[in-house]
């Protein structure tokens, strides 16, 4: 790549430059010529390449690191669709889920069926709290359409009795692999809820390409304000987002790297090597430079609150399943699994498999390493999560070149739910969950992702505060105050996982631009590659821990263009 360095179209002086690069050099100024990095250094050295239409921005001290990467959500997300379903993300009592879809149906009283998003199961109680909300609930709301409601983890759905009936639900439909239909203990009639991959078993709402354009670029435009560049997409939904992409591509209106994936189940009606070759033959499709459909999702167990993860250790006796249940699989058959990442590395695709039990993510590592041993090679597979790791599998990641991908977001005690839902579950294991700091002594790249819309916001800010305190991150939860102490117990979780600023940017930056296979290009900021930076109001080595999220975002660049400006 030849570049011109005579002029510069921009140049940023002045600042705190963090390049995220092999050594972590440190520089004042930054030149950009076209869509690239012309030159990183000095401010006295940048200068000589500013000419008499250079744009000039004089940072003043503020700090750039390189484009933010999230390397595994859900776009477009809930928050673009709301004028079409039922967001209930933000109550925080079950009175006002309950008016929220209220108000909603009120409002639309012409859908033919009501869909939803982001109800949470620590808001429910007694029996509910259990095994899941009941059906009767929503009939008194609305009883003469389907209401369908999915869970802010995305693992259980709640429903009113016409979608049962709709659905062809009913005490006689067995449970599917990896999945339940949530059955009245008096009855056995189905109660309402339903878990894993029984969720599969309703209809999905349908959009239109205009309204899922619409919502792309909002989300879009959301994510350059937070100062990322990319994504991986761990799971499009529906279907034809793909298009959505592509059309976007082709318009010359994407501006960011997007890396995509299709999820793999046993359960569906095609087999598992058919659905791949379907994903097989999309990838050859739907392949450029900023847009690529590259990867097979394949979710190996649920979570803990439903008590769907997979753990060596059984649950609690207070889940109510017994004193030797350990959680389900939602792919359990290993031999297929080992079978699908072999032909999955062999087109050349990356897996993401997701694993929240320990057992899950050992059989995850176990499956990974008999398949490197038929194909082999440096594929950048990746296991997301990582609720619970077995301390002797940390080394395993590195050993077997598997990225560790992690939210930050989840490393601390939530009011109201880490005491309620996770600790009631897997009761002392909960003071250990998340590993960080031992993944990163054990030598594996850690990729840190928000699995937006599971948490409320990707905010990258947030994550590298949660990653370094793993205590309280937002000012205000629940109506709690936030802490002044990075050391407050009321919800520190297991201070031992911390990691430094080092760590979480390049989670954020390079490592993700490695688990998406564009670190060539992007992730690092380097003379040749392009300019994708994120400039920041402070100096983040400057703020103490608990005060990082005091830095909000400035500027987003993308290939050399402002993409975002305060």
């Amino acid at each position: 790549m030849i570049i011109n360095h005579r002029n510069a179209d921009v140049v940023l002086k002045n600042g705190f430059i963090y390049t995220a690069d092999a050594n972590e050099k440190v520089a004042e100024a930054i030149a950009i010529e076209n869509e690239y990095i012309a030159a990183v250094g000095s401010t006295a050295d940048v200068s000589n390449l500013i000419g008499p239409d250079t744009k000039v921005y004089d940072l003043n001290g503020m700090m750039v690191i390189p484009g933010m990467i999230d390397s595994h959500l859900h776009p477009p997300a809930p928050k673009m669709m709301q004028s079409s379903l039922i967001y209930l993300s933000n109550p925080d009592s079950k009175e006002q889920m309950i008016s929220a879809i209220k108000d909603f149906i009120h409002k639309n009283p012409d859908f033919e069926a009501y869909y939803g998003w982001g109800w949470k199961i620590n808001l429910f109680d007694d029996e509910e709290r259990l095994i899941g909300p009941k059906k009767e609930t929503l009939d008194k709301i609305c009883s003469d359409r389907p209401v369908i409601l999915q869970s802010s983890d995305g693992h259980s759905m709640w429903i009113n009795s016409r979608a049962l009936e709709f659905s062809g639900l009913n005490g006689s439909i067995p449970d599917p692999q990896g999945g339940a239909i949530i059955r009245d203990p008096l009855t056995g009639e189905p109660w309402g809820t339903l878990t894993g991959t029984a969720r599969f078993l309703l209809p999905q709402q349908n959009f239109t390409i205009e309204q899922l354009i619409k919502a792309v670029k909002s989300f879009q435009t959301y994510m350059h304000s937070l100062g990322y560049t990319g994504f991986f997409s761990a799971g499009t939904k529906p279907e034809n987002l793909q298009q959505v992409f592509q059309s976007l591509v082709n318009n010359q209106e994407l501006k960011m790297w997007v890396r995509d994936s299709q999820r793999i189940d046993l359960g569906k009606k095609e087999t598992p090597a058919e659905q791949l070759d379907a994903l097989i033959d999309k990838s050859r499709i739907y392949k450029s430079d900023l847009y690529s459909f590259n990867t097979a999702k394949i979710f190996l167990d649920g979570v803990v609150e439903a008590g769907t993860a997979r753990l060596i250790e059984p649950y609690e006796e207070a889940l109510g399943k017994g004193p030797d249940y350990h959680g389900i699989y939602y792919w359990g058959d290993m031999e297929a699994l080992e079978d699908i990442i072999v032909k999955a590395n062999n087109a050349g695709l990356q897996v993401h498999i997701h694993s929240i039990g320990d057992q899950a993510t050992r059989d995850a590592l176990n499956a990974y390493e008999k398949a490197l041993i038929r194909a082999p090679g440096e594929h950048r597979n990746s296991i997301a999560h990582l609720q619970l790791v077995h301390p002797e599998d940390l080394i395993r990641f590195r050993k077997l070149g598997i990225i560790a991908n992690v939210q930050p977001y989840w490393h601390y005690k939530q009011p109201g739910w880490w005491l309620e839902v996770e600790y009631a579950n897997i009761g002392n294991r909960a003071e250990y969950e998340y590993p960080l700091q031992s993944l990163v002594k054990s030598g594996a790249v850690i990729a840190c992702s928000s699995d937006y819309p599971v948490v409320e916001s990707p905010d990258p800010i947030l994550a590298i505060k949660a990653g370094m305190t793993r205590n309280l991150y937002s000012s205000l939860v629940n109506g709690k105050v936030g802490i002044n102490n990075i050391d407050d117990e009321r919800w520190l979780l297991n201070k031992e996982e911390r990691v430094s600023l080092n760590v979480m940017i390049k989670g954020l930056t390079i490592n993700n631009a490695y688990a998406l296979k564009i670190e060539d290009r992007t992730g690092t900021i380097e003379s040749g590659k392009y300019a994708d930076l994120t400039v920041l109001s402070d100096n983040l080595f400057k703020l103490k821990p608990i005060d990082i999220d005091r830095a909000k975002v400035v500027q987003t660049y993308f290939h050399g263009q402002v993409v975002y400006e305060a």
